[in-house]
């Protein structure tokens, strides 16, 4: 059985239906990349797995499995219980949703007291180990940082960190990388494959760059205009696809960290 079934969804504003008719099916330590330009629907679709759909959107057809139940039967306490601990995801910059005026240590620790019942000085020593974890140096300096005085490569991590402090099963990685330089971005795409050959994380990373989903996935999905145009194992979409749009995606890939994967 698949870790995470999406079952031909729709997602809908009012009576806007923006994704129609999605489905994706990911198994345990799969990674699969979804791609597509901006407004293609990427992003709508694992917010609907994590039922965090902005503005009143709701999935109005199909069904969203994880490990065996519906996610649009949950009620407000189970959502608690799986978000973070089962269930995590990385933003495009982890960064910009933290707060900015709050120490990265007192957010950490605030994070993980909602998932814990542990003190203070335990969180605190729980989240600097899980900086260390991410090759993070110094990471005492770190927690007791402010978001700003830290570069985007090392947001990123520290947004890492917090989302893998409960070795989730699942992984949403939201652009994780599009904020950054190659090198970098280089940097945190392996780290988090190294996340799933560790833990055994299935990941779900969303991102416009068709060379970063190459590089990472096992599988890869196609989105454009709120559905899906192409997808399949790495291997077809990129070599045997005769897809237009996927072979115009493929065509416009840059390097990533001074190599092409394409």
């Amino acid at each position: 059985m698949a870790l995470l079934e999406i079952k031909n969804i729709d997602v809908s504003y009012g009576k806007h239906v923006t994704v129609s008719g999605c489905s994706i099916d990911l198994e345990q330590g799969e990674i699969c990349s979804v791609v597509g330009e901006s407004g293609s629907g990427k992003t709508t679709v694992i917010r609907a797995v994590l039922g965090l759909l902005p503005g009143g959107g709701r999935v109005s057809s199909g069904d969203i499995i994880y490990d065996g139940r519906s996610l649009l039967q949950l009620n407000k306490k189970e959502w608690r219980a799986l978000r973070g601990h089962d269930i995590s995801m990385i933003f495009q910059d982890s960064g910009a949703m933290m707060n900015q005026t709050r120490l990265i240590g007192k957010s950490f620790v605030e994070y993980i007291r909602t998932h814990e019942h542990i003190s203070k000085q335990d969180a605190w020593k729980k989240g600097a180990d899980m900086l260390s974890r991410m090759r993070l140096p110094d990471p005492d300096r770190i927690m007791r940082s402010y978001p700003f005085q830290l570069s985007g490569g090392m947001r990123q991590r520290v947004g890492i960190a917090m989302g893998m402090t409960y070795q989730p099963k699942l992984l949403l990685a939201d652009e994780p990388t599009s904020a950054l330089d190659v090198t970098t971005q280089a940097q945190i795409v392996r780290q988090m494959m190294e996340l799933r050959d560790e833990y055994g994380t299935s990941i779900i990373v969303v991102t416009h760059d068709i060379g970063v989903a190459a590089y990472m996935a096992n599988k890869v999905v196609v989105m454009k205009d709120g559905h899906i145009e192409d997808q399949g194992e790495r291997g077809y979409i990129l070599n045997d696809s005769t897809n237009a749009y996927t072979r115009k995606l493929i065509g416009a890939v840059p390097s990533l960290g001074g190599k092409r994967y394409v």
